[in-house]
């Protein structure tokens, strides 16, 4: 073999072992170098994946598994047909066959994060249930195949000191919604729950597994009131302005996020509707820290209400966690009691944020006697929180 020759295979090599993996089938939107290096335009090209149209009346990510779909006792992905993507050990050989995405049932619940918090209700949070969780194929294929939507498979991970670790490719996304006739239906995007009424999306994090912490993204309705509060908008890539400054006074509207022609093609060619302008990044998050050591937040409005000046979703998230019984140690990772350097307002809910305590996690940390207390559920709280069985 000549030199050329090798070269070409060399470069064929390299091409396949750097392309990312598909979602779902369709064309990966983004990779790890455009995570670190551009995170605002990783976290638009993830929504405008999630958002593609697929079924009639419905969107990507609302043909995914929701959580009522993976914590049961027979969980089956939307739509799927023929063999389980599980081999007797577990693994995961492959994937389900979808021929036509099927969205199943929108069934809403009260906030997780609203329930155990010390915090008065957002406007734009329904006290009837306005949240629902989704995650992609990958996701719930990994959880399902290593049980581990079960207490029982929680505990084999941990007996095994075998770590919960999602492969490239997994995403979850996050949404609240409002009746669709409390607002202008027109500038938002409606969808039908398993009530029969119609809803309008009000926020949304996009979680994906590009990198090892995951890549975070909050999204939020123009309309609604504070949502640049404490921490500003930040949007180096889709937005016209990209920092806005939090208002002195709070839980009053910002001005509209106007978008900048790059992003306008963007979602225009992957087949959105003009209604997803009306849509605003309030940040994008991909480290627990600066470069400088400060503590990075992130937080919405109206997912994290009442918290959000304290809000980091990466060491929220890093937070969860189960014990050597497969139960979660803590019920929404508030700091509680608060402690004064992290928590302004004692009196509200509090969120970590910065570094992950390795308390949270192990006795002794960094001794030669340390050991574990908790094994980490890789970010995902719905795990921690709806792993079904004793």
């Amino acid at each position: 073999m000549n030199i050329v020759a090798i070269s070409r295979l060399l470069a064929t090599v390299a091409a396949y072992v750097l392309a990312p993996p598909p979602f779902d089938g369709f064309a990966h939107p983004v990779d790890a170098n455009l995570a670190i290096n551009r995170p605002d335009e990783t976290s638009w090209r993830l929504l405008a994946h999630v958002a593609t149209p697929v079924a009639p009346g419905k969107i990507l990510f609302e043909t995914w598994a929701s959580n009522e779909d993976t914590f049961t006792p027979h969980p089956v992905f939307p739509g799927a047909k023929g063999d389980s993507p599980c081999n007797p050990s577990g693994a995961v050989v492959g994937a389900a066959e979808i021929a036509t995405p099927v969205a199943s049932p929108k069934i809403l619940s009260v906030p997780a994060l609203q329930q155990p918090a010390r915090t008065r209700r957002a406007p734009q949070v329904s006290p009837d249930g306005s949240e629902e969780v989704r995650r992609n194929q990958t996701t719930f294929d990994y959880i399902v195949c290593n049980q581990l939507f079960t207490k029982a498979g929680l505990r084999s991970f941990y007996n095994a000191g075998r770590p919960i670790s999602f492969p490239v490719g997994a995403m979850e996304v996050k949404t609240n919604w409002v009746p669709a006739d409390e607002v202008d239906s027109s500038d938002y995007y409606v969808s039908e729950a398993a009530d029969g009424k119609k809803y309008a999306l009000t926020a949304m994090h996009i979680i994906s597994k590009v990198l090892p912490n995951w890549t975070w993204a909050t999204f939020e309705h123009e309309n609604n009131p504070g949502r640049c509060d404490y921490t500003g908008c930040h949007d180096a890539y889709g937005a016209v302005v990209a920092d806005v400054e939090a208002n002195e006074v709070l839980d009053r509207r910002y001005s509209d996020c106007a978008k900048n022609d790059a992003l306008k093609a963007m979602l225009s060619s992957a087949g959105l509707s003009p209604v997803w302008e009306h849509y605003c990044l309030k940040g994008s998050q991909i480290d627990f820290v600066t470069a400088t050591g400060l503590p990075t937040h992130l937080g919405n409005s109206v997912t994290e209400a009442g918290f959000a000046d304290t809000s980091s979703c990466i060491t929220c998230h890093a937070r969860a966690a189960v014990n050597a019984k497969g139960i979660m140690t803590t019920p929404a990772g508030f700091v509680d009691p608060p402690i004064p350097a992290l928590c302004p307002n004692p009196s509200r809910s509090c969120s970590p944020n910065g570094a992950p305590d390795p308390n949270w996690f192990w006795t002794n940390p960094g001794k030669l006697d340390q050991a574990a207390v908790a094994m980490q559920t890789d970010f995902i709280w719905s795990i921690a929180r709806f792993a079904i069985g004793d």
